[in-house]
């Protein structure tokens, strides 16, 4: 039993590869008291298992408008398919209730500015599950950075491999182009160039990319991405990521992952490998650090069943208490746009053979 403020959350939901996750993170977190579900487009949730958790749902609503219209609603979680995402946020900003959505949003990135124009015009709380902001490795090296430990950024790295498109059911609506949008790079490359932005306080400027579908699964969505990229403060990197692993589960939730970030400057050098565990290790020469000074951080998280385990229980926590603030979420849809415009720019690179700009807004 929370001994704080408590909530009462709603949950807009459909056959999703998250949505049992989401609902665990509501499940566990001791201040959410009640939950109201509306399935989108008649989803069953018998489809989804028998290990949802529904303990705290006190009520099914038949359509959006009226869990919308739950008195006392504090905030709503939307898990949709990425072409239906839009219309559900733009109802909920027009009901004037915060929401918290699953990532990309939308199929394009001009879409999802126009949805954090209309949030801020009406003072609503937005934001999407980029949960690797809270995660206590990204945030320590990113304060570690801000402190000035790496000095001036010359180069960033970037990984995210995770199991082959056999895995996952490449019938899904996740490789279809005009439900999907993107893919791999959308669908969980979004986290880590989302990360590295997030870390240096930089954005990116400029992509050459390749991209395309290396699986032999017939999908519409590419599932291989390398991207050669420039800063706007001027340091250069490279992001990877594909569906290439062996050696995993079926499904989405038990997935193999092969995951890194790096940060190098004229100080010292930060490493993330994430897929080994909640640590990050710096090395520096700035002032306030010892000579060749090298710093290893172990995070020990406890074990939860929450989306993204503890960070994520902790993002959500920390959205529903800037909801009722009314204050901009740590995550927030300005985090999610320039992302798809990184994402379009780089599909543009690979289809035209040049480097291309991204879109500033």
């Amino acid at each position: 039993m929370s001994t704080g403020p408590t909530y009462v959350v709603g949950a807009i939901l459909t056959a999703h590869p998250h949505t049992v996750a989401h609902l665990r993170t509501l499940d566990v977190l001791p201040e959410v008291e009640a939950i109201h579900v509306h399935w989108l487009d008649g989803a069953d949730p018998a489809t989804l298992g028998a290990d949802v958790p529904l303990r705290k749902v006190v009520a099914t609503h038949a359509h959006v408008h009226d869990l919308l219209g739950v008195s006392g609603l504090d905030a709503a979680i939307v898990c949709v398919r990425t072409d239906r995402c839009p219309d559900v946020l733009q109802t909920a900003i027009a009901a004037d209730v915060p929401v918290l959505f699953e990532k990309p949003g939308a199929l394009d990135a001009a879409t999802l500015w126009e949805l954090a124009a209309e949030a801020r015009r009406r003072s609503v709380t937005v934001g999407t599950f980029l949960s690797w902001r809270g995660h206590p490795a990204v945030t320590q090296v990113r304060d570690a950075l801000g402190a000035g430990a790496l000095g001036d950024l010359l180069g960033v790295e970037g990984r995210m491999v995770t199991s082959q498109v056999r895995y996952r059911d490449p019938s899904h609506w996740l490789f279809r182009r005009d439900l999907a949008g993107s893919g791999i790079l959308s669908w969980l490359g979004c986290h880590f160039l989302d990360a590295l932005c997030f870390m240096t306080g930089d954005s990116i400027a400029e992509v050459s990319a390749m991209v395309g579908r290396r699986n032999p699964e017939p999908i519409e969505v590419e599932d291989t991405a390398c991207l050669a990229i420039r800063m706007r403060g001027g340091a250069l990197g490279t992001f990877n990521a594909g569906y290439h692993l062996v050696g995993s589960v079926p499904g989405y939730m038990g997935a193999a992952y092969d995951t890194f970030l790096g940060l190098r400057g004229t100080r010292g050098h930060a490493r993330l490998p994430l897929s080994e565990g909640a640590t990050a290790t710096l090395v520096s020469e700035a002032p306030g650090w010892r000579e060749g000074g090298r710093r290893e951080w172990r995070f020990d998280l406890p074990a939860s069943s929450a989306y993204h385990g503890v960070p994520g229980e902790e993002f959500v926590r920390r959205f529903l208490h800037d909801a009722r603030a009314r204050v901009p979420a740590v995550a927030p849809i300005e985090s999610i746009a320039p992302v798809l415009d990184v994402v379009e720019a780089a599909i543009r690179s690979s289809e035209t053979g040049r480097a291309t700009r991204v879109h500033e807004r």
